[in-house]
């Protein structure tokens, strides 16, 4: 049998999640399943996970690194920021990094949904030109935000994508999907 994991609520700041759970393997993690867990530091989660909802470390206010093997067969992480393999998406970036900016890696195709939901501490985050999409509320409630540059391989941007970032300009290329999306959105660009 496999388990999924639907809650965590313990005071860990470094957890690792165990391949096996009450003698079943863990395959999957649930979208809140971390819901509020200010303690948390570092986590590790085990390769017999193949299946983690949307970002469910996004409410983790402490969170710095998320790990997994170099070796995991659904997902890698660099620098501590959480990506799957299948289609190199960016799943969760932790919201207790205390960097100011971030580049994404270049051969990066997406951004999940909620993946920098609430990142207080980013200013500025530059886009690579091998993303195609951004997900809803990708960096929903980021209010230290001012610079998102988007090039133009971006065609699909979600709803309120960047929700409640009232200190952001969008820097986007002329004729840009990107450039209606900001204006459609009534979002300030340059």
């Amino acid at each position: 049998g496999t388990v999924e994991i639907t809650g965590y609520n313990g005071k860990a700041e470094k957890l690792t999640i165990p391949n096996m759970l009450n003698g079943k393997k863990v395959t999957s993690i649930d979208n809140r399943a971390f819901y509020l867990c200010n303690s948390l530091i570092s986590i590790i989660i085990p390769d017999s996970v193949a299946k983690i909802s949307v970002n469910p470390f996004a409410y983790c206010s402490t969170l710095k690194s998320i790990f997994v093997s170099s070796e995991h067969p659904y997902f890698f992480a660099i620098d501590g920021v959480l990506f799957r393999k299948a289609d190199s998406c960016l799943i969760s970036y932790p919201k207790g990094r205390e960097y100011t900016t971030y580049n994404i890696p270049q051969g990066i195709t997406a951004i999940e949904s909620s993946a920098f939901y609430d990142c207080k501490f980013l200013t500025r985050v530059t886009i690579p030109d091998s993303v195609t999409a951004i997900g809803n509320r990708a960096f929903y409630y980021c209010d230290s935000l001012t610079s998102v540059s988007i090039p133009n391989s971006v065609t699909s941007i979600g709803d309120y994508a960047f929700g409640d970032c009232s200190n952001l300009t969008l820097t986007v290329p002329r004729n840009s999907y990107a450039l209606e999306y900001a204006k459609t959105n009534n979002i300030p660009y340059t």
